[in-house]
């Protein structure tokens, strides 16, 4: 088999994986929702917490000195937790689907900022893509402003979440990519676990009532286990 064609197939099978760990977390935070869950910074927190006690472990082991400034690790972490979020908080007044679909916005923001800060060039057939990918966004937005069974309480204020979600989100995978190549992708997971814990704690106190007044059933801390694994995987 040609190398570059065995090379497209592994890209597009780990796609489709991560695509499947999403869909599970996106499962898991809806359902969490439905159970009157309203915890997004929790949420959050355990798997950045997860993240750096793993990659944190192999890079300790490696014992080598970061090849990125500090505080551009902190910079990243924070636009992620911010995207994080967004996206789970637009669980609590839109459906999984729009929040699903609406996710995709962050291929167009990913594209404007390759484009003009990493000279990424793309092809007239890739711009055509991210424009059939808006026209079919706008239409979700459409969809869930005129119809009276979204399956949302707010769903104009749930998509508006996801969408600003999907901007820091664009910002962040941006920065991961551009470190990943650049630098060790180890050190870049280790980091971004580790000051997205830290950025985490900090709004832990806004979510303390809300922690305190939740019956944790088997069934939140089943679903609540779930996402920790999909979206670490």
């Amino acid at each position: 088999m040609n190398e570059h064609l065995r090379d497209a197939l592994g890209a597009l099978a780990l796609g489709q994986l991560v695509s499947l760990c999403m869909t599970g977390a996106s499962f898991a935070s809806s359902a969490l929702s439905d159970k009157g869950v309203d915890a997004p910074v929790t949420q959050s927190l355990l798997v950045y917490i997860l993240l750096a006690l793993v990659f944190g472990g192999l890079l300790l082991y490696r014992c080598q000195k970061l090849q990125v400034s500090w505080y551009w690790y902190i910079l990243l972490a924070f636009v992620d937790v911010e995207g994080n979020f967004l996206v789970v908080k637009a669980y609590q007044y839109t459906s999984i689907t729009s929040v699903t679909l609406l996710d995709c916005w962050t291929i167009p923001w990913v594209m404007i900022l390759t484009f003009f800060f990493i000279k990424t060039k793309y092809t007239c057939w890739q711009f055509a893509g991210g424009v059939i990918c808006i026209a079919g966004l706008v239409l979700v937005l459409f969809s869930d402003a005129i119809s009276s069974d979204s399956g949302g309480s707010k769903p104009i204020l749930g998509d508006t979440l996801v969408i600003g979600g999907t901007i820091f989100y664009a910002m962040s995978n941006v920065g991961e990519e551009f470190c990943v190549k650049k630098r060790d992708r180890v050190e870049v997971v280790a980091m971004l676990g580790v000051f997205g814990a830290l950025i985490n704690f900090r709004s832990l106190i806004l979510e303390r009532k809300e922690l305190e007044s939740l019956d944790w059933s088997y069934s939140i801390v089943s679903r609540t286990s779930h996402l920790i694994n999909d979206i670490s995987c």
